[in-house]
């Protein structure tokens, strides 16, 4: 089977699949190697005072039981925030850092306190009953505004009031001269204070590790779902004092990843070192209660935005303050997805000629949090779409002609965003008014007038969304090898958690070089062997797929005098297409199979093999918009949603089939974090929702069927003129949702999640200020 670039294409991955052949980390084996169990620490703040491991130690069937003391002695290192950021007033951001297990405090419920390495998993569970431990336990907590004030339990010394980060960036001085001069221009001022809610992010599957000797002597062999084995091996073998090329991490299928399998646990550090120590094989399978405790986790902050509107509606200035929850620790990435991250899109699809953005960071009582589907952008554009509603509402307009009075328009492209960059290319009025057609808002109030007389309440949410992302590249590259038999082996690093890369890739390289699927082999997950790369920021088509169809282009260059001298001709005179070289005018050609088995070597790489890094022109701004119909039934307060429309420009589509699937898969995600996904913390800071009985993730009879069209405009930077799709879906949903339930309800807000409880509090809210 060949394949061109737009067919709609299944996915090739699936039939394996679907087969029961796939290989994920614990089909590594099955049943090989000692187990590993935890002791995790049952308070969310304590003072570890006292540790007795010796009845564990002496129970029979134990290998090791250890603490971070042991891992200390070894000169074990932390794991540390991967960026350097400065605050406002210059100084750097510190940098605590988070060792393994408890060194003196534990800062959130779920610390690891010591390891016990066993036999079997029985003999490990029965060891964590024998250790003798201490606590002396503190206050917690776990709101940031809490978290601020004065007399708050401190989880550091080095962040007074808990504040880790106070950071700023786009045009203060503009904005602050703007507000300045409200009165004398006639501007009045609207004000909004959002929560967007923390979520657990849940994966299909959890974060199971294997690790062991490797073939060398000195060396490490660890298997774990990764979205890049490469990274991880470098940070594996920095804690632990070692070569890079020692450790080496192979992932192999992954079951979801979404952001937090891109990250360094403590889990790993801890399973590495006691494999290193022991010269022996260990494997742990995380439970998922376990996964809840101790995974990086996402979102969790409060927004404040004051706006400078005229009265037709129109946005002059927006300043934005975001109160960060970042969790017991500084993660890998986790304060950069604030800052760094969400400023990419603050003003989002509107003409706002000023805006300034603040972020503060502050510490609680909670696990950290990361870079969860979207990482920073879905905020951003959340807070925009809630404040162009509240706009609506302030001025006396509606809803959609606000934002059809503020969108950029394609007279103003490329238009150079206040912060975020610059945005090459599109239509984003042309991509509101599509989607509204498609989503039948004229036929609106018919269908809201039907809900009435069954009794139901019936609201439409009609908002915007724009991305940033696939700017650079660099370290990030692709391998392409030629072998004997003319068939192509293709290393990646960027790693498939379910996006398809497979048949992306396949797809580029059929339809560049004309040939049969069966004869191109995608191979990833691989540190000795695959290229460096992480799969995130909805990148992997711009950046491995133009470096694939980069690379395509290099080996027909280089294989065309080849040609002519085969076929006897000028190279002038030919041309390529499926597969074959041809002269013009004539009948002849050669293959370019032919011409690759004919000028591989006895011995040794192929002359046309080639590791190519993409570098991308600049960043590219997929945008478009969301159409949701919800019913809330007023007796149980429940909301369903009845219809949702999507209109998304991706620029180039490689393949519709799997693109509808990554769009659906975020619109799942954002619709749960919208109305049901609830991380509930109590005044302890002890998670409420620690398992999938208390936090509900949404399930298929929560969503209707999913009606996505696409409206691309090509982009000029990147080889394939793709934007980017792969976090769209989580970005565009959660704004939608809440419009059309705060259309529903009559309110002017609510605040996710949107639980049947809290649409019963607002509901009540509503009552009161009517009675008053």
């Amino acid at each position: 089977m060949k394949l061109k670039i737009g067919d709609p294409t299944l996915r090739l991955e699936d039939e394996r699949l679907l087969r029961g052949e796939g290989c994920f980390t614990d089909d590594i084996d099955p049943g090989d190697g000692l187990r590993v169990a935890f002791l995790r620490a049952p308070f969310a703040h304590a003072r570890l005072t006292a540790l007795d491991l010796e009845d564990a130690r002496a129970l029979a069937g134990v290998h090791l039981v250890a603490s971070q003391a042991d891992l200390d002695a070894d000169q074990v290192g932390d794991i540390t925030c991967a960026l350097s950021l400065q605050n406002e007033d210059g100084s750097d951001m510190v940098k605590v850092s988070k060792p393994a297990m408890v060194r003196e405090i534990n800062r959130s419920a779920g610390d690891i306190v010591a390891m016990v390495v066993a036999d079997d998993q029985q003999i490990a569970d029965d060891a964590l009953e024998l250790i003798d431990v201490r606590y002396e336990a503190m206050e917690a907590v776990s709101d940031v505004y809490a978290a601020m004030a004065d007399g708050a339990p401190q989880l550091y010394a080095e962040y007074e009031n808990n504040i880790a980060l106070n950071w700023v960036a786009a045009d203060h001085a503009g904005t602050s001269e703007a507000f300045a001069r409200a009165a004398e221009t006639g501007l009045e001022t609207v004000e909004i204070d959002v929560v967007n809610s923390r979520v657990i992010v849940n994966a299909l599957e959890t974060r199971p590790m294997i690790a062991g000797p490797g073939e060398r002597l000195g060396t490490l062999d660890i298997w774990c779902p990764t979205q890049g084995p490469v990274p991880i091996a470098q940070k594996l073998a920095a804690v632990l004092n070692m070569p890079v090329a020692d450790v080496r991490v192979r992932t192999p299928d992954v079951g979801g990843g979404f952001g937090y399998k891109i990250f360094f646990y403590p889990e790993q550090v801890a399973i590495a070192w006691a494999a290193r120590r022991l010269g022996r094989r260990i494997r742990w399978q995380q439970a998922r209660s376990d996964g809840f405790l101790s995974d990086l986790q996402g979102r969790d902050n409060r927004s404040r935005v004051r706006a400078l509107v005229d009265r037709d509606g129109r946005v002059h200035a927006a300043e934005v303050t975001a109160h960060v929850n970042l969790g017991s620790w500084l993660s890998n990435f986790g304060p950069g997805v604030p800052t760094l991250s969400g400023s990419r899109a603050l003003t989002t699809n509107y003409r706002i000629p000023y805006a300034s953005l603040r972020v503060i960071g502050v510490m609680t009582n909670t696990p950290a949090v990361d870079a969860y589907r979207g990482a920073g952008r879905p905020e951003s554009n959340y807070l925009m779409e809630r404040l162009m509603d509240h706009v609506a509402a302030h001025v006396g307009i509606s809803r959609i002609e606000v934002r059809r009075r503020n969108l950029i328009r394609p007279q103003d492209m490329p238009y150079q965003m206040v912060i975020g960059g610059k945005i090459d290319v599109g239509d984003m009025p042309g991509v509101m008014e599509e989607a509204l057609t498609r989503a039948d808002h004229a036929g609106f109030a018919a269908r809201r007038a039907e809900s009435e007389a069954v009794g139901k309440w019936r609201g439409i949410g009609a908002t915007m969304y724009l991305e940033q992302c696939g700017d650079g590249g660099g370290n990030e590259g692709v391998e392409i090898r030629f072998q004997p038999d003319g068939a192509i082996l293709l290393l990646v690093g960027m790693q498939d958690n379910g996006q398809a890369h497979r048949t992306t890739l396949t797809q580029i390289l059929s339809d560049r070089f004309g040939y049969e699927t069966d004869r191109i082999t995608i191979r990833q997950g691989d540190s000795a062997h695959t290229p460096p790369g992480t799969t995130g920021g909805a990148r992997m088509s711009i950046i491995i797929g133009s470096g694939v169809a980069h690379i395509a282009t290099e080996t027909l260059e280089k294989a065309m005098p080849h040609a002519a001298e085969h076929l006897g001709c000028s190279p002038a005179d030919i041309s390529f297409a499926d597969g074959l070289f041809l002269v013009r005018d004539s009948n002849r050609s050669v293959g370019l199979a032919e011409l690759l088995i004919k000028l591989a070597p006895a011995e040794g790489a192929h002359p046309f093999d080639m590791y190519h890094a993409y570098e991308s022109s600049g960043a590219t701004y997929p945008h478009g918009c969301h159409v949701v119909e919800i019913e809330v039934d007023p007796a149980t307060c429940l909301a369903q949603i009845q219809r949702y429309t999507v209109v998304d420009d991706f620029g180039v589509v490689l393949n519709p089939v799997t693109l509808r699937g990554q769009i659906h898969g975020g619109i799942a995600q954002g619709v749960g974090q919208a109305l049901y996904e609830h991380a509930a913390f109590d005044e302890q800071a002890q998670l409420l929702a620690g398992s999938l009985m208390d936090y509900t993730l949404p399930r298929a009879d929560h969503l209707p069927s999913i009606d996505v069209h696409f409206r691309g405009t090509p982009t000029g930077n990147n080889h394939l003129e793709v934007k980017g799709s792969g976090q769209a879906g989580a970005i565009g949903s959660t704004q939608a949702v809440i419009s059309a339930l705060c259309d529903a309800l009559g309110v002017t807000h609510i605040d996710m999640p949107a639980t049947p409880a809290a649409i019963w509090r607002a509901l009540q809210a509503k009552q009161h200020r009517k009675a008053v």
